[in-house]
């Protein structure tokens, strides 16, 4: 889930001069929205599942299924090198909501059998990775921002990860 992070984690620190305390903090944005979305999709896919209808291993996969081609299509339509941003407060949060509206799909998807404990424990776990990844991209950018397509390798290879387990789920 934190690959698209680090994707843009990779475009902001190949285009902006970034100072340690705002890599920080989209270190902690980016890993704090995708636990809140995550266990946000967790308890909204369990509520339905319990109240309303079954959700079936169609529905959860083809959500799956639907998140990795749009990733694939956002890295399709990503044609910057390296994105120029300022960055304050607001653009921080903005940047962590917008690349964790996948995780709140695959909170849906993946976690709402769950007991409410595990969901909170999978949903921390997704936004403990997403951070790492995000901080390891920014480690590794100085290295790779001369490389064509880097920022867009990332939504190829999430995509395709969620493509593959929307499949798996749909099929099992």
């Amino acid at each position: 889930m934190g690959l698209d992070a680090a994707g843009v984690a990779l475009g902001i620190g190949c285009g902006s001069k970034t100072t340690p305390k705002e890599r920080a903090a989209v270190i902690f944005s980016f890993g704090f929205f995708q636990f809140l979305f995550a266990l946000i999709g967790a308890l909204v896919g369990h509520f339905i599942d319990t109240i309303f209808f079954e959700i079936s291993n169609y529905f959860s996969g083809g959500i799956l299924f639907l998140l990795g081609i749009y990733l694939i299509y956002e890295g399709c339509q990503n044609e910057d090198e390296c994105i120029f941003i300022n960055l304050n407060l607001i653009t921080i949060i903005v940047l962590g909501m917008s690349v964790s509206i996948d995780a709140m799909g695959a909170g849906f998807s993946l976690l709402f059998r769950l007991s409410y404990l595990m969901m909170l424990r999978d949903s921390i776990i997704i936004g403990i990775i997403a951070s790492i990844l995000t901080a390891f991209a920014f480690k590794i950018v100085s290295y790779i921002k001369h490389i064509e397509l880097v920022e867009r390798f990332a939504n190829y290879l999430g995509g395709a990860i969620l493509i593959t387990l929307g499949t798996i789920i749909i099929f099992a």
